[in-house]
């Protein structure tokens, strides 16, 4: 007797995501360049923490990866919606 496969584990089986619509993708769009935004605002307070505080200088470093981070979220965002 064979070993029975379940269906939903099967290679066959696998979901593909369904394409979104155009009010969907605005949507996503918009929660990523709005949490990329709180980032830049998140990366804004730690540079001016590091300004009045100069005996730790590791926190501009710390203060950039929030801004680096939004900026390449917001950059994909961006270009995933002009190109959708």
């Amino acid at each position: 007797m064979a070993p029975s496969i379940r269906p939903e584990v099967t290679p066959d089986a696998e979901k593909k995501p369904r394409p979104l619509n155009a009010t969907e993708v605005r949507d996503r769009t918009v929660g990523t360049m709005v949490s990329a935004a709180l980032l830049a605002v998140l990366g804004t307070l730690i540079f001016a923490w590091a300004l009045r505080a100069p005996e730790y200088p590791w926190l501009f470093a710390v203060g950039g990866v929030p801004w680096a981070l939004g900026l390449c979220m917001f950059g994909r965002a961006l270009w995933k919606y002009t190109r959708a």
